[in-house]
């Protein structure tokens, strides 16, 4: 079960370490160079190291404050983006009534710009 764990821990961290490089990718528009990637791979590596000295509770807490941030910040952008959700959904159940195999378009629900990944 320990290396179970262990594995379990390496690989989470190494996916987040990628969700913050794609994140910062698709920010810049471009790649952070690698001055930038080596300075936020010592910091994230310091971060776990003192991670792993903090109690549980302490570390509980922490992340507790942590997702709150991110519901603070997601909750807003829900109802900025939530109406192209609902759009999308009235767009399903139209071409579900037509009798016809549901197919997303953006253009069908008012989305405009870069939407390769939808199409």
């Amino acid at each position: 079960i320990t290396v179970a764990m262990i594995l379990f821990a390496f690989t989470t961290l190494v996916g987040n370490l990628y969700y913050v490089d794609q994140g910062i990718f698709y920010m810049r528009g471009s790649v952070p160079g690698k001055a930038f990637k080596a300075v936020y791979y010592i910091i994230a590596s310091l971060l776990v190291f003192l991670g792993a000295g903090l109690n549980a509770g302490m570390l509980w807490s922490i992340a507790d404050i942590a997702m709150g941030a991110m519901a603070i910040i997601n909750i807003p952008v829900m109802f900025v983006i939530g109406k192209y959700a609902y759009k999308a959904l009235a767009d399903y159940e139209k071409q579900r009534k037509q009798g016809i195999e549901p197919v997303f378009k953006a253009e069908n629900i008012g989305l405009e710009g870069k939407t390769e990944y939808w199409q």
